[in-house]
């Protein structure tokens, strides 16, 4: 065996080189919120214009701020500070919503707020006073930081490389003076849009990136990028407005994958009724336009809940 395989690196400090065995047993990703949000990661959280984003992110940050779980899971409790460039004053009342919702009062959110703008880069005086601030008025380390939105705290052109590898400069100082997780409230440049507004410099720098959709009440959470872990499962909320308050949260709601489910179940039962149809033939049964029984016989199709009878017949499958 090669002397070099049995030597172990040992010195700290930047640019440290690890042995292949150190690099093995390093630990795997911890959890602000798992398996959503990684500790100490940069976190992109972006949608439409009126989706809900703020909303979301709120119900996050509480949630980190008082230790109490993210929609069923579990969350690693830590001091919070929320950059609410956008909101201002009226950021209050959607705060005031979700603490009387969830049975608990001003006192109990380890939780610090700026409502007024503040330049994000590389070289932002900004930056280096919110870390001075924290240092000498809070005396700990937050454990997660949100800026939102990124229109309102960007320096330059978003669509300019070096701009925006300016901005991600200013995200990392805050990330490596508290080793905390940073969530970056952005938008899309289209209500029908699926990615975010902007350089892809961004994006190339995050380790999550969460997409925020809402229809009527109904919104939306999924992830199309998590570096070091699997994308978590589509995650289902729905606004709901708190009695008593001028505002809503967001609760648990109904996955379209549940709808897609639940519906195509239906379709499903009723070929077991009839027996081996044809396509034509089980789609008439089912009074659906063509279009709307394609979908479900794709789906049953691709669960593998159907398969092909004699000729050109399908029946259900036996399990």
């Amino acid at each position: 065996m090669p002397q070099s395989s049995r030597f172990v690196f040992t010195q700290p400090g930047p640019g440290r080189l690890l042995s292949t065995k150190e690099l093995l047993e390093l630990p795997p990703p911890s959890w602000l919120i798992s398996p959503i949000l990684p500790l100490g990661g940069l976190v992109g959280l972006y949608g439409p214009s009126g989706n809900g984003k703020t909303f979301v992110a709120l119900d996050m940050a509480l949630s980190v701020a008082t230790g109490a779980s993210w929609q069923g899971r579990s969350v690693e409790r830590g001091f919070v500070v929320y950059v609410s460039a956008e909101g201002g004053s009226g950021i209050g009342k959607r705060v005031k919503a979700w603490l009387q919702a969830h049975g608990l009062d001003a006192s109990q959110a380890d939780i610090a707020w700026i409502i007024e703008s503040i330049a994000v880069d590389g070289d932002s005086e900004d930056i280096d006073a919110l870390i001075g601030r924290i240092e000498f008025e809070v005396e700990r380390a937050p454990s997660m930081i949100v800026l939102d939105t990124m229109a309102r705290v960007f320096v330059g052109d978003e669509n300019e490389t070096a701009d925006m590898g300016s901005f991600v400069k200013g995200v990392d100082k805050l990330r490596e003076a508290f080793g905390c997780t940073v969530m970056v409230v952005h938008h899309t440049p289209r209500a029908d849009s699926y990615r975010e507004r902007g350089n892809g410099a961004f994006r190339g720098a995050t380790d999550t990136m969460i997409r925020v959709l809402k229809e009527d009440v109904s919104i939306t959470v999924s992830c199309d990028k998590q570096k070091d872990a699997e994308e978590f499962e589509e995650i289902a909320l729905e606004l709901t407005k708190v009695e008593g308050t001028d505002s809503c949260i967001v609760v648990g709601g109904v996955s379209k994958r549940e709808v897609q489910e639940k519906e195509s179940s239906q379709v499903l039962e009723l070929l077991k009724e009839i027996g081996p149809s044809t396509w034509d033939a089980w789609r008439a049964n089912t009074g659906l336009d063509s279009i709307e029984f394609s979908r479900h016989f794709d789906y049953l199709r691709r669960s593998g809940k159907i398969e092909h009878a004699e000729g050109k017949s399908w029946k259900a499958k036996v399990r």
